[in-house]
């Protein structure tokens, strides 16, 4: 079985464990997202050990942060390949989840969500600023977009930044979606059909299509 295009990530929440056992042969990287799947320990261990390019994400509720950083440490452990941390998690976590994940080899990804608006140009800088101060292998931005300028905004930041992955989302940032991988970023984050986990996720089958038109591998 051929695996979809290595800079399609698919994001992973609201099945069950074998839908996504199913699932993994065909992807060649994908984001388990722990906090919207409920399983239990024996089944992620299981998950992760059939897949060798896995990214674990716990987006914590309200300060879920002690069953965030329990979780993600679990995930290394069973052979995750990166691990997702909202910039927002208290440093020191961070700096935990950092330590555990590098001595790893775990990829560790600082990420930054904004649901209702992109930032300047200023402020965007300087949370890539800021997420880098962790030596991560990856900052990952996701705004939402309300007119066509936020996403020319993020669009601008593989201008000067590397080792970053940056799209807009909702239905006007859905381009960014698209542009995101030819622009420089390693991969770009799609949907499962009907089963978004973000608003305007592009499912990977149509996103796919749509790469391979624009940069054939």
């Amino acid at each position: 079985m051929k695996a979809i295009r290595p800079d399609i990530c698919v994001s992973i929440g609201n099945i069950d464990s074998h839908a996504i056992r199913i699932l993994l042969p065909k992807l060649s990287l994908a984001e388990i997202r722990i906090d919207l799947l409920n399983l239990n320990r024996d089944e992620l261990k299981l998950l992760f050990g059939l897949h060798d390019n896995l990214i674990a994400t716990y987006r914590p509720k309200q300060s879920e942060f002690d069953v965030m950083l329990n979780l993600l440490t679990d995930a290394i452990g069973y052979g995750a390949a990166w691990v997702d941390v909202d910039i927002d998690t208290p440093s020191e976590i961070i700096r935990e989840i950092t330590a555990i994940a590098q001595a790893a080899n775990c990829k560790v990804i600082i990420s930054y969500h904004n649901y209702t608006e992109t930032p300047t140009s200023a402020l965007l800088k300087k949370i890539i600023e800021n997420a880098q101060t962790y030596n991560v292998s990856l900052v990952k931005i996701a705004c939402m977009a309300n007119n066509p300028s936020d996403c020319a905004r993020i669009l601008s930041l593989y201008e000067e930044n590397t080792s970053i992955v940056a799209f807009c989302m909702g239905q006007i940032g859905t381009i960014t979606r698209v542009a995101a991988p030819l622009l420089g970023a390693p991969f770009t984050y799609a949907a499962l059909p009907e089963n978004q986990t973000a608003p305007g996720q592009l499912d990977y089958i149509y996103l796919e299509s749509l790469l391979n038109s624009l940069k054939p591998l």
